[in-house]
């Protein structure tokens, strides 16, 4: 049914700002009625009948729960657009509070009350199609089990999401992150156009969030071109793949976007588990490695380490080092470090990188084991200096 696919581009254009689709069971939805209600933002419009014309059907302090259009939480509001009496589910639309005023909100609620009264009788207001609605409500529930996971007790995916496309076969899954001012917020269905001409075929992208998206991509597409049948050569070949995607998607959107990727899995049987894999290595990533916006959980491995670390150990280590990390205040030997470390320690290719003479870098090495003790020319020396640095990051402590 196009009406509301339509009314939603119509308000979106309106008020400047995406509304993002969700799906929660009717329960959730009475049950945020009884805790939001009470607030001065949630009085509900006075609404006219139809049949009385003009004449108020209630006052503002008395409402029936099928009244209610919208919702304010605090941060978000939520729109309710369609139910689902089969499953017991509200379809709803949510946007960020501050993005609208309180006559926006009333507007919208017009509408969609308008496009209800316009639906035949029987009918249920829906999504694009029956795809959007089940990787929208796939979204809810990993998000749901995400946390779970970390408890260590998931439920395994049911059965009513195992007939996605893709989902029985070997696939590499991407984890998408955006930060993007409001009024230029990426639309699902724009991200997937352009995600499909970079994948060449059609992808299963799935909504976990504000700018937050699952997607995978068949592993001959993404890895075919590697040198080699090995992990290793795949992980090349998909770190490439990462570059061109992060490329594409940085250059088509407003904001700041960090890119996260599995090696080929079976996503029937492990989707919770990478899934928050990938977000474990995406807020590494954005912690250790503030400059970059790839993070692959094979290259994190010490981030993980160190990420567990409790703050007063990682202090302890600083200080009984007896050097501190001061010098990691200075851009340029910052920079320097986190190449050299890149690289593998490999001098040559270090001063090509960072397009200087191969004896102006040992001459900033000499002064970084001079400053700090240590030499990152010798593996013992490396490996304390790395930690040093990456404690640095997350402690800032000197």
């Amino acid at each position: 049914m196009k009406l509301i696919p339509d009314l939603k581009q119509q308000i979106e254009f309106v008020i400047n700002t995406t509304l993002d689709e969700y799906e929660i069971t009717l329960h959730e939805w009475m049950q945020s009625i009884n805790n939001l209600m009470g607030s001065d933002e949630n009085k509900p419009q006075i609404m006219r009948s139809e049949a009385g014309e003009g004449e108020l059907e209630s006052e503002a302090n008395s409402y029936i729960s099928s009244d209610i259009v919208s919702l304010h939480n605090g941060e978000r509001v939520f729109f309710k657009v369609g139910m689902n009496e089969q499953e017991r589910s509200i379809v709803c639309w949510g946007c960020d509070a501050g993005s609208i005023t309180m006559e926006n909100r009333r507007l919208i609620e017009l509408l969609i009350l308008s496009n209800a009264r316009s639906t035949p009788s029987g009918e249920t207001p829906q999504l694009v199609n029956d795809t959007d609605k089940q990787l929208s409500s796939l979204g809810v529930w990993l998000q749901e089990q995400i946390k779970a996971y970390q408890t260590g007790s998931p439920e395994p995916l049911p059965e009513s999401f195992t007939s996605i496309a893709g989902f029985q076969e070997e696939k590499v899954l991407f984890l998408l992150q955006g930060e993007t001012p409001d009024s230029q917020r990426v639309h699902t269905k724009v991200l997937n156009k352009l995600l499909e001409s970079y994948f060449g075929e059609g992808i299963t992208l799935i909504p976990l969030g504000k700018q937050e998206w699952l997607f995978m991509g068949d592993e001959e597409i993404v890895t075919g071109e590697a040198d080699e049948d090995t992990a290793e050569a795949r992980k090349d070949s998909l770190n490439a793949f990462c570059m061109g995607l992060y490329e594409l998607v940085a250059s088509e959107f407003a904001g700041v976007f960090h890119l996260s990727a599995s090696l080929p899995c079976n996503p029937k049987e492990a989707l919770v588990q990478v899934t928050a894999l990938l977000r474990e290595s995406m807020h590494l990533g954005r912690s250790f490695h503030v400059t970059q916006h790839i993070h692959l959980p094979w290259d994190l491995q010490l981030e993980q380490l160190v990420d567990s670390i409790s703050e007063h150990q990682r202090l302890r280590f600083i200080r009984d080092t007896g050097k501190g990390t001061l010098i990691f205040n200075d851009s340029e030997t910052l920079a320097t470090l986190e190449t050299f470390f890149t690289l593998d320690c490999n001098v040559s290719e270090t001063a090509k990188r960072l397009f200087i003479h191969r004896n102006t870098l040992v001459y900033r090495l000499d002064k970084i084991k001079q400053e700090i003790g240590y030499d990152v020319r010798h593996f013992k020396g490396a490996i304390v200096v790395q930690l040093l640095l990456l404690m640095y990051k997350v402690t800032k402590k000197v």
